[in-house]
């Protein structure tokens, strides 16, 4: 069963969100969070939640929460001849429930809800270190259209730059 999850969901929604963080630590220094960092995760987590342009869509079989996936609505120029992006945010489903389709039962839920607000079209990142979720994307009809590049310019959790 799919739902929308609420700011009193936070707990159970954090966990899961924890699960996508811990697997991408090793992907790169911009997807790793600082140790005794909870309640600041927990509070942009929680932002989230309480966006009116975004929707955290859970999947819940046998009482468990199975996946998690974040949508938002993000206006663009009207300039441009795709407008209206809807955004496809961290995606996650536990180990054991994979390959059950409860990724693009997450991913439907989430485009309905985008198109129906009005997006033209969406959008998403994925790690180039994760081979599974670009297969996963690409499987759904998703197609690169640029290369995402990060360049640190401090030491994490340090003022001085980078050597």
């Amino acid at each position: 069963m799919i739902f929308e999850a609420q700011p009193d969901d936070i707990d159970e929604l954090y966990e899961l969100w924890r699960l996508l963080l811990d697997m991408q630590q090793a992907y790169h220094v911009v997807f790793r969070y600082k140790p005794g960092s909870e309640q600041a995760l927990k509070a942009e987590l929680l932002n989230r939640l309480k966006d009116k342009s975004t929707r955290v869509f859970v999947y819940e079989s046998d009482e468990v929460w199975a996946g998690m996936l974040v949508a938002s609505l993000r206006p663009g120029s009207a300039g441009f001849k795709l407008s209206s992006k809807g955004y496809i945010g961290e995606t996650v489903v536990r180990a054991e429930f994979r390959g059950k389709g409860i990724g693009k039962e997450l991913f439907e839920a989430a485009r309905k809800w985008l198109s129906d607000q009005g997006a033209d079209h969406l959008e998403l990142q994925v790690s180039v270190h994760n081979p599974g979720g670009i297969r996963f994307w690409e499987s759904l009809g998703f197609t690169p259209s640029t290369q995402h590049m990060v360049l640190p310019l401090q030491q994490p959790g340090n003022s001085k730059k980078t050597k």
